[in-house]
Order: structure tokens, then C-alpha cells, then sequence
């Protein structure tokens, strides 16, 4: 019993399995959080959830694109499905990067110039892409629809001359 108190805590876990994190030059706090928050998550999964619902889940997150969802939608869908795909998502930035290709092509181009690498921000500026993009639209169409009026209108002469005239 005394031998078993002496032991370090980590030797205790280890014999169950655990992994060890082991830490280089460039990790920092942030992905330690993410790599024990990703061995908790996957011990918990093996236990309790099925490998064919997780791989289901996993395939949702690859074809997850936003379609017509509205980005509020596709935000919420790709963090929920994120969570199954957690290799795929390892840092902020890479975060970033894959729910970009998810978009579609007209916001992609507006956002990736931006080069953004927090989420948060790159959620808000999508937004407000597709604002831009809704009302450059709006404004198109009326135009469109304005010039229409204008060749539908039948010609009328600025010089009206009386029939008597031409007499």
C-alpha cells in the first residue's frame, strides 16, 4: 500500500494506457488544453460510442459544406461535427482555414485575402461578407430592373407635331 503512495500519479494512469504528452519547442498552453481535452474526448468515445456512429460523423465533417444554410447554420453544424473530426482541426488556424472551404466560392474570395486565424473574427467577417454580398445583389437587381422599365417604356417624341401639320 505504502509502494502503491510513492508512485507518481502519471505511473498509475500509464498502466491503463494513457499517453504522455510530450511537449516540443513550439507548442504552447493552447495545444496542450486541445491534446488532453482531445485523449479525454477519444477514451470517452471508445467507451461509450459506437465506432460506426463516430465514423459517420467523422465522414459528415470532411463533406460539410455550407450550401444554402445561413452562416450562422453552417457555423453551429461545423463545430458540432468538428468535435468528431478533431485531427482535422489540431490548431485555430486550421480551424479557420477548413470552414473557409466550406463556403462557398463568392465569400471565399472576399475572406481568405483577410488571412484571419481566429474564429471567432473569421465567423463575424463572414457575416458581414454576406451582408455585402446580399446587398451588392439587391442593388444589381434593381438595376437590372430599373434599365427594363426604361426599354419597355414605349418611345414617345419630345417634338409633338399635330396631325394638321404634315397636311
Amino acid at each position: 500500500m505504502i509502494e502503491c503512495m510513492r508512485k507518481p500519479p502519471v505511473n498509475k494512469i500509464r498502466k491503463h494506457g494513457a499517453e504522455e504528452f510530450r511537449a516540443n519547442v513550439d507548442d504552447d498552453p493552447e495545444r496542450a488544453d486541445f491534446w488532453l481535452e482531445n485523449m479525454i474526448q477519444t477514451e470517452f468515445w471508445k467507451k461509450y460510442i459506437s465506432q460506426r456512429f463516430l465514423d459517420q460523423k467523422h465522414k459528415e465533417f470532411l463533406e460539410l459544406e455550407r450550401g444554402r444554410m445561413t452562416i450562422t447554420e453552417y457555423e453551429r453544424e461545423f463545430v458540432r461535427l468538428s468535435k468528431y473530426a478533431r485531427e482535422y482541426v489540431s490548431t485555430k488556424e486550421i480551424m479557420c482555414k477548413r470552414f473557409v472551404d466550406g463556403l462557398n466560392e463568392d465569400i471565399q474570395l472576399l475572406v481568405r485575402i483577410l488571412d484571419l486565424k481566429k474564429f471567432v473574427v473569421l465567423v463575424e467577417r463572414v457575416c458581414k461578407a454576406e451582408e455585402l454580398g446580399k446587398e451588392n445583389r439587391k442593388a444589381d437587381s434593381e438595376t437590372r430592373d430599373s434599365r427594363k422599365r426604361l426599354v419597355n417604356k414605349p418611345y414617345h417624341s419630345s417634338s409633338k407635331k399635330s396631325k394638321d401639320s404634315y397636311s
